[in-house]
């Protein structure tokens, strides 16, 4: 039977940006395997796209066979319990009361695939919480015993945070709530004074969350700072007008400012006090339930698990053998935690899948393009594209739809972030390397951590080894790698040409940032690849069988 995981809610508001749904989408899988993930702004080419109920009859068409058992599995939110087309040609409704603990609930669904026929098929609503969690599902195989899941996000279904202890068989619920850490949360996406600093409008609330956790890594908050931020509850409450958020700040300050400006010491300061509160309360919280319950195994999910700064605390914390956060751990990875869920139940732990999940409209040829050639270029200082393959899911590229350049060179870096992808001057930028040379850059915990295989914590580089990679290192010595092996089967051209790079040219990691500009979904296709490259003014882009230069 195919089962098909939908996350697609319609929004309470329509608009040129979205409300509260956002990175719809869906996800196929059979006996256990993932066929395909369409994140649906890769299919439209409309970031964040929430407009899955106009495009779900089409994708349906042309994933779906005519005569092949289905059953649907769609996440809610906290908008809404169902889901239904635009057309009204797919409607799943809940048939009972949808909660929390009890994670599945029974649906109808009335489907009508050519608007007159009606189809059979099976359908099931997964809460949000749980659709979180069970993202990591296709990338750990299965649940450790004793596990402690954690989701937190901005919002889910009833909740903005849920632990759960995994007993080996079921899931048992130890808390959920919405206002635990949603003040901490929301300092990432909806707080007025970290649009103010960051320029941002409220129609940005996506894209503040990484932009605010660079800029934070530049300032460092002293406890007097961090106490009248918390007195004023992080200015969540405050109606959004610069002048008074100016005069507030400039009643503690020795020099005024006249205007926001991201450059300010004092602005960083601030931000920094956001992402230490975000640090301290989220980290708190998972080594309490975890202590609680004794658990010596982490999986963790939802949007706030991109802050990588925290999961570097996780890891250091000791507290754990092993932390799992799935690469589409934002919304973008609810359908496959939906559907992934019920084909464990089905048929116990997953295969484990690589992140490169986007199958759908590409080859996958295995590359043949000159590894020698391609480590030349960047090398001499060339800044080369990758789309080869599938592409990855969530918003980290990993290798598949990656922009590569030398990391030794700030200028080369400002280059790459601020000419190519067209980023703020404050963000920074990460590398890529090889296992064997993040043995030594790293050491051998990072470079065998199972987060680094998709970018997702926070590792100091050895004194040894900071000019090499200077573009890319944080103001606190550590860089956000991603750790490539030669054991990971769909990565293999890459593993290769990083070794090659360590080898042949003593370049221990390169700059790898995703094949997006601002405002844009990382790309999809290989036969748009060669003119986006172009446009973006990269010096070479490497496809499957092509190596195409300016």
């Amino acid at each position: 039977m195919l089962t098909v995981g939908i996350y697609g809610t319609p929004d309470v508001a329509k608009g040129p940006w979205p409300t509260y749904t956002h990175d719809h989408g869906i996800a196929l899988m059979r006996d256990g395997r993932v066929l395909t993930v369409v994140q649906l702004e890769r299919w439209t080419g409309r970031k964040h796209d929430n407009t899955l109920p106009r495009h779900i009859g089409a994708l349906l068409a042309h994933f779906v066979k005519p005569d092949e058992p289905v059953r649907f599995v769609s996440s809610n939110v906290f908008v809404g319990d169902g889901f239904w087309s635009e057309d009204g040609s797919l409607r799943i409704e809940p048939a009972e009361e949808v909660g929390i603990p009890g994670i599945l609930h029974k649906a109808n669904c009335r489907w009508y695939p050519d608007g007159a026929t009606p189809r059979q098929a099976e359908a099931w609503i997964i809460c949000h919480e749980f659709a979180h969690i069970a993202s990591a599902l296709p990338f750990c195989g299965a649940f450790q015993p004793g596990a402690l899941l954690v989701h937190i996000d901005g919002g889910a279904s009833r909740s903005a945070c849920s632990f759960w202890r995994w007993d080996g068989e079921r899931a048992h619920l130890l808390h959920h709530a919405w206002d635990d850490l949603k003040d901490v949360v929301n300092n990432f996406n909806v707080n007025p004074l970290a649009r103010a600093i960051l320029a941002e409008p409220a129609t940005a609330h996506l894209s503040i969350p990484g932009k605010l956790m660079g800029f934070a890594g530049r300032g460092h908050c002293d406890d007097n700072t961090y106490s009248w931020l918390r007195e004023h509850r992080w200015f969540l409450d405050h109606p959004g007008d610069e002048q008074s958020l100016l005069d507030a700040i400039n009643a503690r300050r020795a020099a005024p400012l006249a205007r926001f400006d991201p450059r300010d010491p004092g602005l960083m300061a601030l931000a920094a006090g956001l992402q230490r509160a975000f640090e301290e309360e989220v980290v708190a919280a998972i080594l309490r339930w975890a202590e609680k319950i004794d658990a010596r195994h982490l999986v963790y999910s939802g949007g706030a698990a991109l802050n990588i700064p925290t999961n570097r605390l996780l890891v250091e914390s000791g507290r754990f053998d092993s932390i799992h956060i799935p690469p589409p751990c934002s919304d973008a990875g609810l359908p496959l935690g939906a559907a992934a869920w019920v084909e464990f139940l089905d048929h116990g732990p997953l295969p484990r899948h690589s992140p490169f999940l986007h199958r759908f409209d590409v080859d996958d040829d295995e590359v043949t393009v000159d590894v020698e050639q391609v480590a030349k270029a960047i090398a001499q200082g060339q800044v080369v594209g990758l789309c080869t393959g599938a592409g990855e899911v969530g918003p980290r590229a990993l290798g598949h739809r990656s922009i590569l350049a030398r990391a030794d060179d700030p200028d080369l870096r400002s280059r790459v972030s601020e000419g190519v992808k067209r980023r703020e001057w404050y963000r920074p930028l990460a590398p890529v390397l090889c296992e064997e040379a993040a043995v030594e850059v790293l050491g051998e915990q990072a470079a065998s951590a199972e987060i680094n295989r998709f970018m997702l914590g926070a590792w100091p580089v050895r004194e040894a080894w900071r000019e090499a990679l200077r573009g890319v290192v944080h103001q606190d010595g550590s860089v956000r790698p991603q750790v490539v092996s030669a054991q990971d089967e769909d990565n293999r051209f890459l593993h290769r040409l990083l070794r090659c790079l360590w080898e042949q040219h003593g370049l221990p990691g390169v700059i790898n940032t995703s094949f997006n500009v601002k405002g844009q979904p990382i790309l999809q296709k290989h036969d748009q690849a060669i003119d986006a490259g172009r446009r973006m003014g990269l010096d070479a882009v490497v496809l499957p069988n092509q190596l195409w230069r300016a």
